[in-house]
C-alpha cells in the first residue's frame, strides 16, 4: 500500500449537510487528502461561515445552496456544479414517534430527505462519474439500518423512530442495488453506518447522565464515537485504493452491533 492510494488530488466532491456537525468533519477529510469540496446545505450563512473559516486553511472549498428535498433545486445544483467524482450523501434527520401514531406527513418528510434525495443526486451524477470511467457514492446510513435498537437501554428517550429506521435500512438497499448496476464501470457505490457519536446535534441527548451511561455500557468500547472518528472509513471509501469495495456498509460503532 502506498499512500497515493488515498489521493485524491484533482477529485471533485460534493457533501450534501456538509456545513456542521459529521458533514463538515467528512469534508474536512477530503480537503486534507486533496480534493476540492464543495458543501450544499438549505441555510446560507451556515454554508458561508462554514467556507469561510475552512477558507484559511483550504483553497478548494466551496458551497452552494441547495434543498436536496426538491428535485427542483438538486436539478439546478446539478447543472451548476456540473460534474463531480465523489458523492457524499450526509444530509439527514431523524424524527420521534411511536409506530402506531406516526402521521403520514413526518413520515414522507423523512423518507423524501434520507433516502429520495440520496437516489435523486445519484440519478443526476451518476452519469458523469461513468462517462469518466471513475466514481464514489457513499451514503451515510446508520446502524438503525442494520438491525433494530432495544428500548430498554435508552431510559428517558426509547427508540421510537420507524420513519428513520425505514429510511436507513432503505437508504442500505439503495446502495446495493446502484453498486450492482454500475459494477462494470469504475464507479463504487458504499455506505457508512455510524453508531452513536458525540456530534454538535447530539450533545444534549448524549450529555453526562443515565442515557449516556446505559449506551456507553452497551458498547464494548465502553463509549461513544468523537466526531473525528468516521473520517477513515469515509476516505478509505472515497480513494482510489478501494477501487474492488462496493455494495459495502463499513459499521463504524465502537462495537456495538456485534452483541
Amino acid at each position: 500500500m502506498a499512500l497515493t492510494d488515498f489521493d485524491l488530488t484533482n477529485r471533485r466532491a460534493l457533501v450534501t449537510g456538509g456545513s456542521d456537525g459529521l458533514g463538515r468533519q467528512f469534508a474536512e477529510a477530503l480537503l486534507d487528502a486533496g480534493a476540492d469540496v464543495v458543501i450544499c446545505g438549505r441555510r446560507k450563512d451556515s454554508l458561508d461561515s462554514t467556507v469561510s473559516e475552512l477558507a484559511e486553511r483550504y483553497s478548494g472549498i466551496s458551497s452552494m445552496v441547495c434543498d436536496v428535498t426538491d428535485q427542483d433545486q438538486v436539478s439546478k445544483l446539478a447543472i451548476e456544479l456540473g460534474g463531480i467524482d465523489i458523492l457524499v450523501n450526509n444530509a439527514g434527520l431523524s424524527h420521534r414517534a411511536k409506530w402506531d401514531v406516526e402521521q403520514s406527513e413526518e413520515w414522507r418528510k423523512i423518507m423524501i430527505l434520507n433516502l429520495e434525495a440520496p437516489f435523486w443526486l445519484s440519478q443526476k451524477f451518476l452519469p458523469g462519474m461513468i462517462g469518466k470511467g471513475w466514481g464514489r457514492i457513499i451514503n451515510i446510513a446508520s446502524i438503525c439500518g442494520i438491525g433494530s435498537l432495544d428500548p430498554r437501554l435508552f431510559p428517558g428517550l426509547g427508540a421510537d423512530m420507524p420513519s428513520y429506521f425505514a429510511s436507513k435500512h432503505g437508504i442500505i438497499g439503495l446502495t446495493k442495488f446502484l453498486s450492482s448496476q454500475v459494477g462494470e464501470t469504475g464507479v463504487t457505490v458504499n455506505a457508512i453506518c455510524p453508531g452513536f457519536f458525540d456530534s454538535p446535534a447530539n450533545h444534549e441527548v448524549f450529555k453526562p447522565g443515565p442515557l449516556l451511561d446505559s449506551v456507553s455500557g452497551a458498547t464494548p468500547m465502553r463509549r461513544i464515537g468523537t466526531n473525528t472518528e468516521l473520517r477513515t472509513a469515509l476516505l478509505y471509501l472515497a480513494a482510489p485504493g478501494s477501487s474492488f469495495v462496493t455494495g459495502q456498509s463499513i459499521v463504524v460503532d465502537g462495537g456495538w452491533s456485534i452483541w
